[in-house]
């Protein structure tokens, strides 16, 4: 069956499509008007024709096409909902959660539409120089779909997740350089939980202390002086580590 194969490819299209192709500008839009919730999921439809392109499979960019439509109606109900005066204050403080529930959904979809057609169709053929390059390599197509869909999640995705569920624990920070030093705070987050998945595909689950406790030692003065960091930090650390362990045992 190709079940996993499907969702996977289903997957890492939304990934793309609803990360890393849209830009900040439309993600703030969204909100507001209309029309940039219809440019977004013409954006996210683009997404799937790019991944599903190599598989040359129409049932596939049928599937997709329908995944864009239903990513359409979730992004409407949460437009309908935060654009409300009333509930618009209420939006921004439960922010997380519409975030949290919004990409649930999304996933959700995503997982029922890989059953049909796993149900359906049950075939996923390749191009024939994908088959090749798979046949010479010894590589699995399963393997490689994982690694790049857990690359890609572990960035930009999970960076995001943490700082909207982050939000209301932040505590103030009065340095100048605030938004270089929120930068490389994502990259360093990005690196170290790429190591942590190295370390757990490779079964060495007790290397992944060494990190958290190099990660620690670099923050060990602010930790030891600010209480209020200290519990923001570790939350962060342990919602990373949360995140890449639920990555590589789910991909």
């Amino acid at each position: 069956m190709y079940f996993k194969e499907i969702f996977l490819l289903l997957l890492l299209a939304h990934v793309i499509g609803d990360f890393y192709l849209q830009t900040e500008k439309m993600a703030e839009n969204k909100t507001d008007h209309v029309r940039w919730v219809l440019i977004h999921c013409l954006v996210y439809w683009a997404a799937f024709v790019i991944v599903i392109l190599p598989v040359f499979n129409w049932s596939l960019v049928l599937y997709g096409f329908l995944a864009a439509l239903l990513h359409m109606g979730i992004d409407m109900a949460k437009y309908a909902y935060t654009s409300l005066s009333k509930k618009k204050v209420r939006a921004l403080r439960r922010e997380q959660y519409i975030f949290l529930t919004d990409q649930l959904l999304h996933i959700s979809v995503l997982f029922f539409m890989a059953y049909y057609y796993t149900v359906h169709v049950a075939s996923l053929p390749l191009s024939h120089s994908l088959t090749g390059i798979f046949s010479v390599t010894g590589l699995s197509k399963t393997a490689c779909i994982s690694w790049i869909t857990a690359l890609l999640l572990i960035h930009k995705p999970v960076n995001i997740a943490i700082s909207k569920i982050l939000f209301v624990f932040k505590p103030e920070n009065k340095d100048a350089d605030r938004e270089q030093v929120h930068n490389a705070g994502r990259l360093i987050g990005t690196i170290e939980r790429l190591i942590m998945l190295i370390f757990i595909s490779l079964g060495q689950y007790a290397a992944i202390g060494l990190v958290l406790t190099a990660k620690s030692i670099a923050r060990y003065d602010k930790i030891v002086k600010e209480p209020a960091f200290a519990e923001y930090y570790l939350l962060g650390t342990l919602l990373s580590t949360v995140s890449v362990i639920i990555i590589s045992f789910v991909l």
